[in-house]
């Protein structure tokens, strides 16, 4: 999916300005990194872009469908074909790597034969078929991270929103997690990924959108972490 941000603003009470006049397209099929320190603003955007929060001003859309103007009933469609890794991973700690996908689906109501199916493809996927029977307590932090991966693609998403997640992995585990990332977005699904991991950006030169206080200071397609 394509997302354009036209003119964003996003303001919490009582005066916080999260970000300010934001205009950008991202195409389908791009992979995008969003940096800046702590407080810039990526959390917000990224947010914005799952329907989690709405513009204060201006417009969001993706897909061609104005975020700001959906119907409350159309979101949990729209989220099904967006996939989200959050910084905490929020998996059910009694449940198994397995039931923790499978369990996305069964919410949702799909066919019994579609989850058995999907949910062994994105263990597969992810390089986890070994570690389904085991709970998250039992997994590695990169585990872990794999098994948020893993239900994000269950659904088959058009686009994937990724919010620090090599965060608290050591450089070797955020490696094999970052390959995972980039057989998903070879496969045409569009990839937006927060990070303050420099040698991660400076390594794959993708393109950087780079916010400071809320506003977009840099675009730059094979961007660097720093100029």
């Amino acid at each position: 999916m394509n997302i354009t941000f036209s003119e964003v603003t996003k303001t919490f009470e009582p005066d916080i300005t999260a970000l300010f006049d934001i205009s950008l397209n991202i195409e389908q099929g791009e992979f995008v990194y969003v940096i800046g320190q702590t407080g810039s603003g990526k959390s917000t955007l990224l947010r914005l872009i799952t329907r989690e929060l709405l513009p204060s001003a201006g417009t969001v859309a993706v897909g061609g469908f104005d975020l700001r103007r959906m119907r409350r009933a159309d979101v949990p469609y729209y989220r099904r074909d967006v996939g989200l890794v959050a910084q905490d991973f929020k998996l059910i700690p009694s449940l198994t790597v397995y039931e923790n996908i499978a369990f996305v689906m069964e919410a949702m109501s799909v066919p019994k034969r579609i989850v058995e199916e999907r949910t062994r493809d994105v263990i597969n996927q992810v390089g986890l078929w070994r570690r389904r029977s085991m709970r998250p307590a039992q997994l590695s932090g990169g585990e872990q991270q794999r098994v948020a991966i893993a239900r994000a693609l269950a659904n088959s998403p058009s686009l994937f929103i990724a919010d620090e997640p090599t965060g608290n992995l050591d450089f070797h585990t955020a490696a094999e997690v970052m390959k995972i990332l980039f057989a998903i977005n070879a496969a045409g699904v569009t990839v937006v990924m927060s990070t303050h991991n420099q040698s991660i950006v400076n390594s794959s030169r993708q393109r950087v959108i780079e916010l400071e206080n809320g506003k977009l200071i840099r675009d730059e397609k094979g961007g660097m972490y720093q100029i």
